[in-house]
């Protein structure tokens, strides 16, 4: 089976949950090509202040398609979210899959409000996450995306969860995971992975810093930072994650809009126990084995909660074991890509 796989970035141009998905799928199959916006020699003027500059790359990126597959004769295409969103108004004859990562309808409506992406994110950008289901069979990421997918749309999606590299995300010695980071503790390291922002919930961080003087607050992010009672680690590769993730004793992850959570998952792969907010897979999964799960925006009751946690004992690898094995995910693929083909030709 020939696969194409449409992506805006690369994983080497962004080093985002998109396209790490993407890097994840290349493993799915034997003979695939990934099609991003940088290679498909895609010029045109800039449509930032429009809201269309991802639009504009998406179009750049169906052109290419069908560039090549008029050459290779591809079997079956897999979009990520709006990158493929004109292909179901062309005259392909190939079956194609489109994965929606979030929807951005719901992002604007969850924490958009008041600010100046509110009304394009809702009312420009989302007519092209609608147009992308068009033509196509539809997967969403989470249990979570599927129900804005239909809520806000009516489109219907199948979901396929996400999966962890588990032998990459495994636990190692937290003394000698700190030693290697270069990062003396007495006390608890309270780890968070993150932009620094109001929708990764960077606020509700300060503030139990500030409350917790006596817990050492670890933060990875690519924002820049000044802040004297954080330990700030800057533009970390994926692949170091573990590391950090072993060297703390509990992550914070009080993001206001996930759809899945990658960190979430990263985190308790390497068995480190999580105090988040209930978004992404943490709306459909239970706390009692992963940590706590706080239904509020209320800095206190989060640090409440990782009090909780430092005081017991949780072992959630063995719920990213079941749930969210790499196995599974590359099967579900192979046999959404298969089943696509199949109905395809009757």
């Amino acid at each position: 089976m020939k696969v194409a796989l449409l992506s805006m970035y690369s994983f080497d141009e962004v080093q985002g949950g998109t396209e790490l998905f993407t890097e994840h799928l290349r493993g799915a199959f034997q003979d695939v090509d990934v099609i991003t916006y940088s290679s498909s020699n895609g010029r045109g003027p800039d449509l930032t202040r429009f809201n269309l500059e991802e639009a504009r790359k998406g179009a750049a990126i169906c052109r290419r398609f069908r560039q090549l597959h008029r050459r290779d004769n591809y079997d079956v295409a897999i979009a990520s979210a709006t990158a493929g969103w004109c292909l179901g108004m062309s005259n392909i004859d190939v079956p194609m899959l489109n994965v929606f990562h979030f929807t951005m309808r719901g992002l604007a409506d969850q924490v958009l409000r008041g600010t100046p992406g509110y009304l394009p994110s809702k009312y420009v950008s989302s007519v092209f996450e609608k147009l992308a289901s068009v033509g196509k069979s539809s997967i969403a990421v989470s249990a979570k995306v599927s129900r804005e997918l239909w809520s806000l749309y009516r489109i219907r999606s199948r979901v396929i969860e996400h999966g962890v590299d588990m032998e990459r995300f495994r636990p190692l010695p937290r003394e000698r995971a700190r030693e290697d980071l270069g990062i003396e503790a007495d006390g608890p390291i309270c780890l968070f992975v993150g932009r620094a922002d109001a929708t990764k919930g960077f606020d509700i961080v300060r503030e139990a810093a500030r409350e917790r003087p006596d817990i050492q607050f670890l933060c990875v992010t690519s924002s820049r930072l000044d802040d004297d009672g954080l330990i700030v680690r800057r533009s970390v590769p994926n692949e170091r994650m573990p590391l950090y993730y072993s060297a703390a004793d509990v992550l914070l992850f009080p993001s206001r809009y996930e759809s899945v959570g990658f960190t979430g998952l990263e985190a308790m792969a390497c068995d480190l126990p999580v105090v988040v907010s209930r978004t992404g897979v943490f709306e459909d999964l239970e706390e009692d084995r992963i940590g706590r799960i706080v239904p509020s925006w209320n800095a206190s009751e989060y640090v409440e909660a990782i009090d909780e946690v430092l005081s017991s004992s949780f072992h959630p690898r063995h719920v990213v074991e079941k749930r969210y094995s790499m196995e599974r995910f590359l099967d579900d693929y192979r046999s959404a890509a298969a089943e696509a083909v199949a109905s395809h030709g009757r």
